[in-house]
């Protein structure tokens, strides 16, 4: 029996100090890169997944016990967690995880985000007065925030500091030699014209050239109405559309209905880590959002 109880002390204490840092991630794409970047020197957890729609999550105690062990917490920004990251992160253990800390990276302030509106007003829908949120969508966005991890983590945890300095040139020597690939294999889609349930794939298609010439939303977070839907069909009818696309934890009852009456080809990207069972790191996020785009494009 004692020989038991001290298996299990010591079975205790490896795991405990199996990893030298604890990262709270808001989304899936954040914890595949900050993976990436510190292997297993971190245990790093995402507080969304991919069926979930980060705009509406609830601020559980599960969530809040899991922060309160944070060294390091990194979320997209821009306001894309505004109804629930604020309330957990004053429950956080650590100051330097809490709002405006040393330990705390929002993504958006380290990449220049598009679609910035000219006005706030609520009749707009659910815009982001500081852009687009959904930023990961792009892989140059990906490279320049893996940077701002990479030298946090060397920070935080300096003994380890070259294993993640050298773990992201790992990941970017790889990322920008497939950037090269898939750019070269998207040429296909440049000036394609799509239309969108909401703009959660701009930075993927602004990368790529696409043109988003409609929303199934009719403002932004507002679902789609019969009237909008149906002045989108006329829309179809002017102009060469490509395909409808949306992401998992999307309706597909509204692009279902405009597929059908336009003839036009809706898909449902992953848009992000977990979005589909090709999709399990970012290399795959690119790679799978482009085939199946490529799959359903005939310019």
């Amino acid at each position: 029996m004692k020989k038991f109880i001290l298996f299990l002390i010591m079975a205790t204490l490896v795991a405990t100090q199996a990893f030298a840092l604890n990262v709270f991630t808001c989304e899936p794409e954040w914890k595949s890169l900050t993976e990436e970047i510190s292997k297993d020197k971190a245990d790093v957890y995402s507080a969304t997944n991919a069926t979930q729609d980060v705009h509406y999550i609830q601020a559980k105690p599960s969530l809040i016990a899991k922060i309160r062990k944070a060294d390091m917490v990194v979320c997209s920004g821009a306001d894309l967690e505004i109804g629930w990251l604020p309330l957990i992160l004053r429950k956080a253990g650590s100051a330097k995880v809490q709002e405006g800390g040393a330990n705390l990276i929002y993504a958006a302030q380290y990449v220049q985000t598009i679609e910035k509106p000219t006005r706030i007003d609520r009749a707009d829908g659910d815009v982001h007065p500081n852009g687009n949120p959904h930023l990961h969508l792009n892989p140059y966005n990906v490279l320049k925030v893996g940077k701002v991890i990479a030298d946090k983590l060397s920070e935080i945890d300096s003994e380890n500091g070259a294993f993640y300095q050298k773990n992201f040139a790992d990941f970017s020597a790889k990322m920008n030699s497939q950037i090269k690939t898939w750019e070269q294999k998207a040429l296909a889609l440049k000036g394609a014209n799509v239309i969108t349930n909401h703009k959660n794939m701009s930075y993927l298609f602004d990368w790529l050239k696409i043109k988003t010439i409609g929303t199934l939303e009719p403002k932004p977070g507002i679902p789609a109405t019969s009237k909008h839907l149906s002045e989108l069909k006329d829309i179809t009818e002017q102009k060469r559309i490509a395909f409808i696309a949306y992401a998992p934890f999307e309706s597909s009852k509204p692009a279902e209905w405009l597929s059908k009456e336009s003839g036009i080809k809706a898909i449902v990207l992953p848009y992000t880590i977990g979005g589909n069972k090709e999709t399990n790191n970012l290399f795959d996020l690119y790679q799978n959002s482009i085939d199946l785009m490529l799959n359903t494009t005939d310019k």
